[in-house]
């Protein structure tokens, strides 16, 4: 009898019971902050919380515009750190929620 390793029974139990969408969802939203942090600096991810991802669009709750405005204006950065580690675009779009 052969082994098999671990990883693959897992990614093909993931496949087959059709949850990776809902994977990388988890993932994205648990990655986030620390990667604000790493772009931004505390002080303003501190004033950002990510809330949910629906259909390739992640929601952040913001608390100004002034600052929801700043991050649009980086929006091609930080979908591009977020989608870093898929190989799919997991989030094409960001939606601030003042």
């Amino acid at each position: 009898m052969a082994f098999i390793k671990v990883e693959k029974l897992l990614a093909k139990s993931i496949k087959k019971a059709g949850i990776k969408n809902q994977l990388n969802s988890a993932e994205i939203l648990k990655d986030f902050m620390p990667k604000m942090k790493n772009i931004f600096g505390d002080s303003i991810a501190k004033k950002i919380k990510p809330m949910h991802l629906k259909d390739g669009t992640l929601y952040i709750a913001c608390l100004s515009s002034v600052l929801s405005q700043d991050l649009k204006s980086q929006e091609n950065r930080i979908l591009n750190e977020l989608n870093r580690n898929y190989s799919t675009k997991v989030v094409q779009r960001l939606k601030f929620l003042e």
